[in-house]
């Protein structure tokens, strides 16, 4: 029979195809999901300016035919 030898620890082995880490990057599956701030774009921003404008500009136009009706009545 053959002669068998103590194995060797992982790291003296050769052909180790899994590289050995001290850190195991799989763990950070297993953390809780950290809450994320919500990230409001500049189109946000441009439609509530917009929607201000539209509606500033239209009741003007009706304040001044409104005015323009009184006095010509």
């Amino acid at each position: 029979m053959s002669v068998k030898k103590p194995l060797r620890s992982r790291e003296e082995r050769t052909h180790n195809v899994v590289s050995i880490e001290p850190y195991d990057n799989t763990s950070d599956a297993y953390r809780p999901e950290q809450p994320r701030k919500p990230d409001v774009s500049f189109g946000f921003y441009l439609s509530i300016a917009i929607i201000t404008f539209v509606t500033i500009f239209f009741f003007s136009i009706y304040e001044l035919a409104v005015e323009t009706w009184q006095r010509l009545k």
